[in-house]
């Protein structure tokens, strides 16, 4: 096949060019993310959360953005060194960009899920939590689902319907929007519980925290932007804020794509390592600690149906289950 060599504008080029840089680079961090995560989670097979939810979901997620990159690498390839804005776009082109609009709204669902999911498991089954984000959420993939079609829809589409209502921006602005305000709120959400339960089973160890391995501040603020997935949040903010441009700006729809499958990806690694943490981690302390607790209000109290001394009880609780709190505590990073 012969190629018309044209000279490309570098205000054409250049941009495009530090897109996939920027891809590039994400997306070997997320392949060795992806890797550690497959050989961690096996590990909390026994928890069904992990091998039912977490471990399909990253996989399909890393396949999705896998797929998404490779035909926007070939794409955005082509169109650096052959082609110039008003050039007319080849079949395998649009197609390729359908494939990437497609896998990156897959994506955009599978990462809400898995947040969606955070969000239940460190807030509990509080209904007036959840349901207002849930709402807001499906809000947000309505406009992506329609968006989507719309994008995908018009190029094969003769009488040009949609080209003429232009509503293609107005309804990717607005996914943009309304899914950036929620990821950011169940960010905030996550973080904050986060810091919140890892400080009260910090506190609650029976020696005191003086017992437990020191923790600095930093190592609590790693905890929480791993637990809460930020960078999707700042993907949504930046494309947000570029859609309106009066300029043309290059798909970035694959960043989108590997963005969304960072956060679900470093919280699977982090459940892998048994240092994720969630509701049932101040219910076990609660449980674990009683003891403590019962003894520094009275001698003595009965357990199993006997009645035994507080120093009795101190030294035969299940220190097993203490241990396990101090071990976990000790791995919030």
């Amino acid at each position: 096949m012969n190629l018309r060599q044209v000279p490309v504008p570098t205000s054409n080029s250049l941009p495009r060019l530090l897109i996939l840089i920027v891809q590039c680079i994400l997306y070997g961090a997320y392949v060795v993310l992806f890797g550690l995560a497959i050989q961690i989670l096996p590990r909390q097979f026994d928890t069904p959360s992990a091998k039912n939810f977490f471990f399909p979901v990253i996989i399909a997620l890393f396949v999705l953005a896998t797929i998404n990159i490779t035909y926007d690498l070939v794409g955005e390839g082509y169109a650096i060194l052959y082609t110039i804005p008003t050039t007319d776009e080849k079949t395998w082109m649009i197609a390729g960009q359908s494939i990437d609009l497609i896998t990156f709204a897959i994506s955009d669902f599978l990462g809400d899920f898995v947040l969606l999911h955070r969000v239940y498991t460190v807030w509990g089954s509080q209904k007036r939590i959840f349901f207002p984000i849930l709402f807001i959420v499906f809000v947000a993939k309505a406009f992506n689902i329609i968006q989507t079609v719309i994008a995908v829809w018009s190029p094969i589409d003769d009488n040009k319907t949609f080209n003429s209502l232009n509503i293609t921006p107005d309804f990717w602005f607005l996914f943009m929007v309304i899914n950036a305000f929620v990821n950011t709120l169940m960010t905030l959400m996550i973080a904050g519980r986060v810091w919140w339960i890892s400080r009260a089973v910090h506190n609650r160890y029976p020696s005191g925290p003086s017992q437990l391995p020191q923790q600095h501040w930093y190592c609590r603020t790693i905890a929480v932007v791993t637990e809460s997935g930020i960078i999707y949040p700042t993907y949504l903010i930046v494309e947000a804020l570029l859609v309106n441009l009066p300029v043309p700006v290059p798909n970035s729809s694959c960043l989108g794509a590997i963005s969304v499958g960072l956060a679900p990806t470093l919280i699977a690694v982090r459940v892998g390592l048994g240092s994720a943490y969630n509701i049932q981690s101040l219910k076990q302390s609660d449980i674990v600690f009683m003891p403590y607790v019962e003894s520094r209000r009275s001698p003595s109290y009965v357990s199993d149906g006997g009645l035994v001394s507080s120093t009795h009880a101190i030294k035969n609780f299940d220190r097993n289950s203490a241990e396990d709190i101090r071990d976990k505590t000790g791995q919030i990073v």
